[in-house]
C-alpha cells in the first residue's frame, strides 16, 4: 500500500471528534483476544490478555497463559517481563519501538500532534463507526510494520489489525473498556 493522502477537512473533523471521544483522564483496561498469522506456522496463534492505561503515560499489556508476558511502559522506559526474566529498554534509543509504544498513549490522551507526527492518517466513517488507517512516517518502522488499522464505534476501540513484514499480521479484538472509579 502506498502512503496515505493527507487528512481531508471532513476526515480532519472526524479525527478530532474521535480523539476527543477516546481521550480519558481515568485509568482504563481493555481485555483483548489476539490472533497472529505467520506463514511459517501451520495454525494461527491466539492469545488473550489486557491492555491497561493509567494517565498520563503508563501503559501495560498483559498476555495471559503459559507463554504470557508483560510489557509495561512508563514515560520513556519499556519493561518486558517474560518467563521470569525482565529487561528494560530506553525508548529514546529505539525510535521505532517508541512510535508503536506511543500510539495508544496518543489515542487515549488525545495527543493529535504526536499521532500526526508519527503516522500518515487515513480516516473513514464517522464517530458512530470509524476506521483509522495508519502508515508510519519513520522508514525503518514502515519496513517492519507497513500499516496499522484501528476500527471502532463511538468512543471505543474494537479492533487493531497490524500488517508486518514477511506476511505476518495480527488482529486484536477489544472488549469495552473498564474504568477505574
Amino acid at each position: 500500500m502506498g502512503l496515505l493522502v493527507p487528512v481531508s477537512a471532513l476526515a480532519n473533523d472526524t479525527l478530532g471528534a474521535l480523539l476527543e471521544a477516546l481521550t480519558t483522564e481515568r485509568a482504563a483496561t481493555l481485555a483483548f483476544e489476539e490472533r497472529r498469522d505467520d506463514p511459517m506456522l501451520e495454525f494461527p496463534e491466539t492469545r488473550s490478555g489486557s491492555l491497561a492505561f493509567e494517565p498520563p503515560d503508563t501503559l501495560t499489556r498483559q498476555v495471559d497463559g503459559p507463554r504470557g508476558e508483560t510489557v509495561h511502559i512508563e514515560g520513556d522506559t519499556l519493561t518486558l517481563e517474560r518467563r521470569g526474566t525482565s529487561r528494560e529498554i530506553d525508548l529514546n534509543e529505539q525510535p521505532a519501538l517508541a512510535t508503536l509504544a506511543g500510539l495508544f498513549r496518543a489515542l487515549l490522551t488525545g495527543d493529535r500532534e504526536t499521532l500526526e507526527a508519527d503516522f500518515e492518517i487515513g480516516v473513514t466513517g464517522d464517530i458512530d463507526a470509524w476506521t483509522l488507517a495508519l502508515v508510519p512516517r519513520d522508514r525503518a518502522l514502515r519496513r517492519m510494520v507497513p500499516e496499522l488499522t484501528l476500527k471502532g464505534a463511538d468512543g471505543e476501540l474494537h479492533e487493531l489489525v497490524t500488517i508486518e513484514a514477511g506476511g505476518h499480521h495480527s488482529r486484536m479484538r477489544f472488549e469495552p473498556p473498564q474504568y477505574a472509579d
